[in-house]
């Protein structure tokens, strides 16, 4: 599917299943932030070194669609939080599996970001494990194993909601510089919109 096309259906997609969801207050008795989040991206051919090289990015013909639940909690300082997320992702196109992402996380708000507009920052490192070996790092690598590290960097965006935000995300899968025996990957950006439960 096309990148366009697969930002035009998770507008759709967000819009219809964003207003089904019961909004919460952020501030969780128990100091524990819990969210839900729909996701979509689109894969590209690029390493981690270029993915974010404008005029480099070379999208192709695969892309996911998924859902994350996300337990976070302050550390000392109420601008940074750490946690843990749960996605499962359904990939599409030139690859055709299941993804489960099991990542910690780490977040930063700003209290007076440079764009008032930004909510926040957020790091992600963990594992990734697809129900098949995924065609696009195949295609790119030769090779490639259906367990992988994970990382995520995100920048997260107010709605106007306490308890809502849009997100924008890299999904980067490897070999963590060795720690596993294939030397592979793959990169994809990600958009989501995300609410508290």
């Amino acid at each position: 599917m096309p990148f366009a096309m697969t930002v035009r259906f998770l507008i759709f997609w967000l819009a219809a299943v964003g207003g089904l969801i019961p909004s919460a207050a952020t501030a969780q008795e128990d100091g524990v932030h819990r969210t839900v989040s729909l996701v979509a991206g689109q894969m590209t051919t690029n390493g981690v070194d270029d993915v974010f090289v404008p005029g480099k990015t070379d999208f192709t013909d695969a892309g996911f669609a998924g859902v994350i639940v996300a337990w976070e909690t302050p550390l000392d300082s109420a601008r940074w939080h750490t946690g843990v997320e749960v996605q499962l992702n359904q990939h599409f196109g030139q690859n055709d599996h299941q993804e489960l992402v099991v990542p910690v996380t780490i977040r930063y708000s700003p209290a007076r970001p440079w764009l008032p507009v930004i909510d926040s920052f957020a790091f992600g490192i963990g594992l990734s494990y697809a129900t098949s070996t995924p065609t696009v790092e195949i295609n790119r690598r030769g090779a490639s194993q259906r367990t992988l590290a994970y990382f995520s960097l995100e920048t997260a965006f107010a709605t106007g909601h306490a308890d809502t935000d849009v997100f924008l995300r890299l999904h980067h899968r490897s070999d963590a510089y060795g720690l596993f025996a294939r030397d592979s990957g793959s990169n994809a950006f990600a958009i989501g919109l995300r609410t508290s439960f």
